[in-house]
């Protein structure tokens, strides 16, 4: 290739870049699942409010939702059936469909209500009625082996209280609390993998503002929860001053962050999901958009169907940029 040749090359490479940009900031969509109806569905972001049926059979009281976003395998936490079910979400022009031969159980005989995913693979999940926070490997996962293991009890660690939502940043987990928060941890931290010795002594209290709390987020420092009643709170991942980010909701259940700047908040009794956005510095009250309205909105989760094929796109171009030496 001439050195003209590439350098034509360099700019379809720079627009090429700006489109897949643009196709990833265009292309997510918000899922939510409706324990009461049994189902999930979808809504692009930035696109009419308007939500489609994602899954509609199979389920009994679809609750936690967690996407890992390197497969693009959903996770659905449904305490009903005692499992945690995986699907294999496919994009196709602007709409959304899970893969009838690639789903299956993702974690058995467990009453898990929420669910998380971390960068390679691993679900972690909470069993209220056990008092447990589990996991399941990307390693298991990959073998079909849906048998969880235990990274902390509530029989040895106090700050594991009747465990609502949780999630991971690939080194530690977080979850909240639903009993007795204000003694142990309405939101409470560990280790992705617990040492083997002093494990009680491997958690801590990060808030202990509520008694009883529901959804967990992440965003970057971060950490957004909800508790039983209107209220949506912020706090550092190292603890320290608790903001109120709004006190207007009904019953806010589920969080998730889209991976940029905008954390969304499900509604139960609202029956509506809100956004707000979650990258601040300095946590302070923020005014709440409607997303979307959905009757029962309990657990949310964004995918992104754009990833993978500009990643490849682009990734082809510097090919042809690498043959095409000197610059």
């Amino acid at each position: 290739m001439t050195v003209a040749g590439a350098a034509g090359a360099r700019c379809m490479l720079a627009v090429l870049m700006a489109q897949c940009s643009s196709a990833l900031e265009n292309n997510k969509y918000l899922l939510i699942s409706a324990p009461r109806l049994s189902k999930v569905v979808y809504t692009k972001v930035g696109g009419d409010k308007t939500t489609h049926p994602l899954i509609e059979s199979g389920l009994k009281s679809p609750q936690g939702l967690a996407v890992d976003h390197k497969t693009n395998w959903l996770f659905v936490a449904d305490p009903d059936s005692r499992k945690i079910l995986y699907f294999k979400l496919l994009f196709n022009n602007g709409i959304v469909m899970v893969q009838d031969e690639q789903q299956g159980v993702a974690a058995q005989n467990v009453e898990a209500r929420w669910v998380a995913v971390d960068g390679v693979g691993s679900i972690f999940f909470t069993d209220e009625r056990n008092n447990l926070i589990q996991r399941v490997s990307a390693d298991k996962l990959r073998k079909g082996d849906p048998t969880p293991t235990i990274i902390y009890n509530g029989l040895d660690v106090s700050s594991v209280s009747a465990p609502g939502g949780i999630a991971v940043d690939n080194f530690r987990v977080f979850w909240t609390n639903k009993a007795v928060g204000t003694q142990v941890g309405s939101v409470a931290r560990g280790f992705e993998n617990p040492p083997d010795t002093n494990v009680a002594a491997s958690v801590r209290a990060v808030a202990k503002n509520v008694m009883k709390s529901y959804g967990i987020c992440l965003v970057m420092d971060n950490v957004y929860y909800t508790d039983a009643d209107a209220t949506v709170y912020a706090v550092k991942k190292e603890g320290g001053a608790i903001a109120t980010v709004t006190d207007k909701m009904l019953q806010p259940r589920g969080c998730a962050w889209d991976g940029d700047g905008t954390v969304y908040i499900a509604d139960k009794a609202g029956n509506a999901v809100y956004s707000f956005a979650g990258n601040m510095h300095n946590l302070r009250p923020v005014r709440m958009t409607k997303a979307v309205d959905f009757e029962d909105a309990f657990g949310v989760a964004v995918a992104n169907g754009a990833r993978r094929v500009a990643t490849a796109a682009v990734a082809a171009l510097l090919a042809v940029l690498a043959a095409a030496q000197p610059w």
